[in-house]
């Protein structure tokens, strides 16, 4: 079923001329990469701070209040840029094992970001008020670093599987 799709996909007018204009593919990855440093650096520094890594660190309030924002727009990015590379080249994505791992850890990457954004909206010192709490919002930080690990490994190795 999978193959069908990719088959109609691969012929649609759009998704030949995505792949027939020699630029498109490397400069929507350029921006699909840049995307990707963006988002882990922001979800770095707001994990290494639940995790209690900085002495000098902002509130966990504040930084987040200033980087899911852009977290979330980054991913919208990735979104966009991801699909526009799916339409280009669908058998190497949707066929590919490391594609569909990448996109499993993408899933649980966003529901523990909006876990800690929920808890952080309830209540700005959510994670911070119980040893409970920290140790459950230093889990959701410690996995979702390797998450990102992870990720970022999958979509390397789409390249080579």
């Amino acid at each position: 079923m999978i193959q069908h799709l990719c088959d109609w996909l691969s012929a649609t007018w759009l998704s030949q001329a995505f792949g027939n204009a020699d630029w498109f593919v490397p400069a929507v990855q350029t921006v699909h990469i840049l995307a990707i440093a963006a988002l882990v650096t922001m979800l770095v520094m707001m994990h290494v701070r639940v995790l209690g890594l900085m002495r000098r660190a902002p509130p966990l309030q504040r930084l987040a209040a200033g980087y899911l924002p852009w977290v979330w727009c980054a991913l919208g990015v990735l979104f966009v840029t991801g699909v526009l590379l799916t339409i280009t080249e669908p058998g190497r994505e949707l066929l590919n094992p490391s594609f569909r791992i990448k996109m499993l850890l993408v899933a649980v990457l966003i529901a523990l970001t909006l876990v800690l954004q929920a808890g952080l909206r309830r209540d700005p010192q959510f994670w911070s008020v119980s040893p409970r709490r920290r140790g459950l919002g230093g889990a959701i930080a410690l996995g979702s670093l390797l998450l990102c690990v992870g990720i970022i490994a999958a979509g390397r190795l789409i390249a080579y599987v």
